[in-house]
């Protein structure tokens, strides 16, 4: 089945609108409130929705203001033709009808009835929950806004086409349908294996019911082990006492060497680890003494190195004072020049700057006079225009009265007065053709028609039936026409002229030229006013003409005014070949005080640049003093510091001398100090303070850990010992010996009800392997169908699983991505959802296309708005993918430049 077009009149926010499909793929872009979603409700309940709905369902597809029923056509193709519905929504008004490709239409409820044939699903039914119901009605390939990320298999089976579903997988796979007879069985089974087991759950194995045969066997079977085990353990005891006894003698006879061995060293170590401690002392005595002499050391040489550095600075910087100050006053020299050549150059531009400002204002002026005469010219044009507009709106308002003074008649009622005209002169002629005639020649007796008396010589015309009078005893009827004809002759002409009446009585007019001629009249004006129209049209708008008038007259009122413009007597604008000539000469004058100007201004900027060189020079000059002085006086604040720092240096030392004696003698202390504290450091080193320190750490650990070895083998003798004399008490290896025995007896029990069970385990087992084996041929060619759309969204295509219970249906979608753990739909994020949602509904409506001539509609209504950016294509080439293998898909989106990538789609665009 494909839809092939549709057309929505009068429905919610559609007036009329046309919309084709492509056989593939469709995309039809709007922005929100654009009624893209109304369109497909619109298509949808063209299909699904009885024509005689009312109530809330009729009320929200009608138009606001509401002004007709809502009408839904669509062509579409099914069962090997091409049919055409259309639906009028009107309540129990309402009406269908579905013609075929040869042109035979079908309606009412046969109509409905063969609808539902062709698309596999009958409408709703026309009841309170038809809301509900017509929501799910091709639930799997109409998905609606705001759906597309709910778990597709929350639907009922119905909603998803479930049994022609199976069907076709069924075909797909031949294999046939579970029988009555192996449900029989399976519920016998299930009876009797729940009897021992429990049901089990997703995380845990079924269990043996309490209070079974079996479950009891087991316990008394554990209960025989358990005192078996007791009796052994009794035994195990008394041998472990046994050899506890040994191993305790043993151990005492070994801490007994070897503890006071290690006492003996442990006082060794405390005599040499006291001398490591007095070295560590008198090393953290030296050391200090030995960082303070090498600090004042330091300090000593720092003074001598800094006296040595200041007293070449001084020497070099009174050598480069003298040229320095001779540079300086070479510098102010030149100063003065460069001063007057600044001030030359400045008034220079003054003078210039004065004359560009006169020329300036020389074109300012010509400039405004020009405008002000090209603003007068076009305040007379528009003037003009308006007045021809006025007489134009005046010509208008005059046909309008004379239209309305004729009546409102047309050609084609002309048409019809002149019909019923020729009936009537048709109807006379008749009607003077069977009127008879009398005419009284010469009387002897009184005659008289119908009481009227005729003289001789009077005649008169019977169209009618009369009575004629001879006298007193003949009285005469005389039947014109045979009669009857005479007087249906009358009655046609008298019916002929009261619908002539009839007709012209609206018009006010006593006669069919008087109506043609004022029908001739109309059109002519009517002519006229479309012409005047025209006119009106063309010549611009009046109320923008007079805006500009009035902004005309500001802008005139802006300017100066120019009598030499005007006439000087009456003040009259100039007009003509004057007016003409008068803007020729100011655009002359404009033209050469344009050219004054810019010569002007060049100079000015000429001038400009002569001064800004000049400033520069005068700058540069002041620059380069302001820099020669800093520098000076550097020089002069440098040998000052060296001067002081060489002064404090001497008061603090005496003289280069005495610092070079005192350095001396903190040389000969320092390597005194060092030598005295290499011997200390050598003789700790030699004792090796930590490996000591590790070693008493090691013994004292070894000590306390034999002594508690020793208490403990005194309390592991003394409970052996203890154990062994109570245990003779009783006969452990005859009790254990009848334990065997009955445990023996209870093994037999449980084998015989544990075969049991199994048998049921197997036979229970076997029949679900066989269930679950049919159940992954039916889920198999979806899966594997949505593995390879899925793979078009994402670079590692995630793995699906789906489970089929034939009781239930389809359950448990989930995906597993890479080696993660599956995840169920509902936990998946909303934008995976939606791409898992639409992989699985495309993947069904390619298995059920098969019985739908090949191909079926998928409809998605702004489906993928959470989508992430890099996954919007994806879907897109799953779309397309999907288009590939015959489907029809039609996706409603808001965002038209996403959808541009679709380059195998049409493209449909919906206004705001």
């Amino acid at each position: 089945m494909r839809l092939l077009s549709a057309r929505v009149r009068d429905y919610r926010r559609h007036r009329n609108l046309a919309v084709d499909f492509d056989p593939r793929f469709t995309v039809i872009a709007g922005p929100n409130q654009s009624g893209k979603s109304t369109l497909a409700e619109a298509l949808h309940r063209a299909l699904f929705l009885p024509v005689k709905t009312g109530g809330e369902l009729l009320k929200a597809m009608q138009s606001n203001p509401y002004l007709a029923e809502p009408e839904v056509e669509l062509a579409f193709e099914a069962g090997g033709e091409r049919w055409t519905l259309r639906k009028r929504f009107a309540g129990n008004r309402g009406s269908v009808s579905l013609v075929d490709g040869r042109g035979r239409s079908l309606q009412g409820d046969e109509a409905e009835e063969r609808i539902a044939e062709l698309i596999g699903t009958s409408a709703v039914a026309r009841t309170r929950g038809a809301a509900e119901q017509l929501k799910e009605r091709w639930g799997h390939l109409w998905v609606w806004q705001g759906a597309a990320s709910r778990n597709p298999l929350d639907m009922n089976n119905d909603a998803y086409d479930h049994d022609r579903l199976v069907e076709q997988l069924q075909a797909g796979a031949e294999m046939g349908v579970t029988s009555a007879l192996d449900l029989r069985v399976l519920d016998d089974i299930q009876c009797r294996w729940a009897t021992v087991f429990t049901a089990g759950g997703a995380n845990r194995e079924p269990q043996v019911k309490k209070g079974s045969p079996l479950q009891q066997a087991r316990a008394a079977v554990d209960q025989a082990r358990g005192e078996q085990a007791w009796i052994e353990e009794q035994i195990h005891q008394q041998q472990e006492a046994e050899q506890q006894h040994q191993s305790a003698l043993e151990q005492l006879s070994r801490i007994g060497t070897e503890l006071p061995q290690g006492q003996e060293r442990q006082k060794a170590l405390a005599v040499q680890l006291a001398r490591c401690s007095e070295l560590e002392a008198e090393i953290g005595r030296q050391q200090p003494l030995l960082e303070g002499l090498v600090k004042d050391q330091a300090v000593l040489a720092q003074d001598r190195k800094q006296l040595q550095e200041q007293q070449l600075l001084v020497a070099e910087l009174e050598t480069a004072q003298a040229p320095a100050s001779t540079r300086l006053a070479d510098l102010r020299s030149q100063l003065p020049a460069l001063e007057a050549a600044s001030q030359e150059a400045r008034q220079q531009l003054e003078l210039l700057e004065q004359a560009s400002g006169q020329a300036n204002r020389n074109a300012q002026a010509i400039e405004d006079r020009l405008g002000r005469l090209k603003l007068l010219q076009e305040q007379d044009q528009l003037q003009r225009q308006l007045a021809a507009l006025a007489l134009l709106q005046q010509r208008l308002t005059q046909l309008a009265n004379d239209l309305k003074a004729l009546p409102e008649v047309d050609a084609a009622a002309v048409e019809q007065l002149r019909k019923l005209e020729a009936a009537v002169r048709a109807a006379e002629v008749r009607a003077e053709a069977l009127a008879a005639g009398v005419e009284v020649i010469r009387s002897g007796l009184p005659l008289r028609l119908d009481g009227e008396l005729l003289e001789p010589g009077a005649s008169r015309l019977l169209s009618q039936p009369a009575v004629l009078q001879v006298g007193d005893d003949v009285e005469l009827r005389l039947l014109p026409g045979g009669g009857t004809s005479a007087a249906d002759a009358l009655a046609a002409l008298e019916k002929a002229r009261q619908l002539l009446a009839a007709e012209l009585e609206p018009y006010g007019l006593a006669s069919v030229e008087e109506v043609a001629t004022a029908e001739r009249r109309r059109n002519d004006l009517l002519a006229e006013e479309r012409n005047l129209q025209g006119q009106l049209r063309s010549g611009g708008d009046a109320a923008k003409v007079s805006q500009r008038l009035n902004s005309i007259r500001l802008e005139l009122e802006a300017l100066p005014a120019d009598p030499a413009d005007d006439d000087a007597a009456g003040g009259v604008v100039l007009e003509g070949e004057a007016l003409q000539a008068r803007l020729g000469q100011l655009e002359q004058d404009l033209r050469q005080a344009r050219q004054g100007r810019d010569q002007a201004i060049a100079a000015e900027q000429s001038q400009r640049q002569v001064l800004q060189q000049s400033n520069t020079a005068l700058e540069g000059q002041r620059q380069a003093i302001e820099t020669a002085e800093r520098e000076l006086r550097q020089q002069e604040n440098q040998l000052l510091e060296a001067r002081t720092r060489v002064e404090a240096l001497l008061e603090r030392h005496g003289s280069p001398e005495a610092l070079e004696a005192a350095l001396g003698g903190f040389d000969q202390r320092v390597l005194e100090t060092k030598a005295t504290l290499a011997a200390l450091q050598a003789e700790l080193i030699a004792l090796a303070p930590e490996q000591l320190r590790m070693e008493q750490q090691r013994l004292e650990q070894r000590i306390q850990s034999l002594l508690q070895e020793q208490q403990d083998a005194t309390e592991a003798r003394i409970r052996a010992e203890s154990r062994l004399q109570g245990d003779g008490l009783l006969d452990l290896q005859a009790e254990k010996e009848q334990k065997e025995a009955e445990l023996e007896s209870r093994l037999q029990d449980q084998g015989r009800l544990e075969k049991e069970a199994a048998m049921l385990s197997l036979l229970r087992r076997l029949l679900e392997e066989e269930q679950n084996a049919m159940g992954s041929q039916y889920t198999a060619p979806i899966t594997s169908r949505i593995g390879r759309y899925l793979a078009a969204v994402f670079p590692d295509a995630p793995q699906t699983s789906l489970a089929y219970d034939a009781r239930g249906g389809f359950q448990e979608l989930q995906w597993r991505q890479s080696d993660e753990a599956a995840f169920g739909f509902d936990v998946l994020s909303t934008g995976a959802r939606e791409q898992f949602g639409a992989a699985w509904r495309i993947a069904i409506a390619e298995v059920l296309a098969e019985a739908y001539d090949g191909s079926l509609p998928v409809l998605f209504d702004d489906a993928f708005s959470n989508s992430d950016p890099e996954r919007q294509q994806g879907v897109h080439r799953m779309l397309a993918q999907a288009a590939e293998q015959g489907l029809q898909v039609i996706l409603l989106t808001c965002d038209p430049e996403r959808s541009q990538g679709i380059g195998e789609a049409a493209q449909v665009s919906l206004g705001v």
